[in-house]
């Protein structure tokens, strides 16, 4: 057993001092990785790339999904034997960073960036008709305000694919 545990810890030292090179060569950097040792000055690792990433890509998702869904829906509201319809249009107001994690579910191992974003719904008035009250444009500002978290995918130099967003129940 003692033969073992020497062979294996000879070849353990022999991996890290061939590993060992001036200037914080690729055992630094190992080890580094695995939180054994400090990470040279200026290091920034892809996980904070994404993080610093995440505000920018709020904002262009956040004016995608208000232009999207800005027609609405026309909903009926029943009242009493009549009924009258209005238009409802969910609109994203903030968006705020939450979280980033490594991928493994796609062949390049890059990032999952995690946004929150919060909304708040808008109705139109109230009409007799459908075709009316999609006509109406949805201003009158609600109580009715909610949140949604979206998932974002990024390479593994922490660049965003540019893809939409997948409601995540984070």
């Amino acid at each position: 057993m003692n033969k073992w545990l020497c062979i294996v810890c000879l070849f353990a030292c022999l991996c890290f001092a061939g590993c060992k090179s001036e200037g914080g060569g690729v055992g630094q950097k190992v080890l580094a990785d695995f939180g054994l040792a400090e990470h040279p000055e200026g290091y920034v690792s892809g996980s904070d790339k994404v993080y610093q990433q995440l505000d920018t890509v709020g904002m262009t998702e956040m004016k995608r999904m208000n232009s999207e869904i800005r027609e609405g829906q026309i909903k009926f509201e029943q009242d009493g034997l009549k009924g009258r319809y209005f238009k409802e249009v969910k609109v994203y107001e903030v968006a705020r960073p939450v979280d980033v994690k490594g991928s493994t579910a796609s062949s390049d191992h890059g990032f999952v960036g995690y946004i929150e974003y919060e909304f708040r719904l808008y109705h139109g008035e109230a009409k007799p008709t459908r075709a009316e009250a999609s006509a109406q444009s949805a201003d009158i500002s609600t109580d009715t305000t909610g949140k949604e978290t979206m998932r974002y995918n990024f390479n593994i130099s922490g660049t965003w694919d540019g893809g939409k967003g997948d409601r995540s129940a984070k």
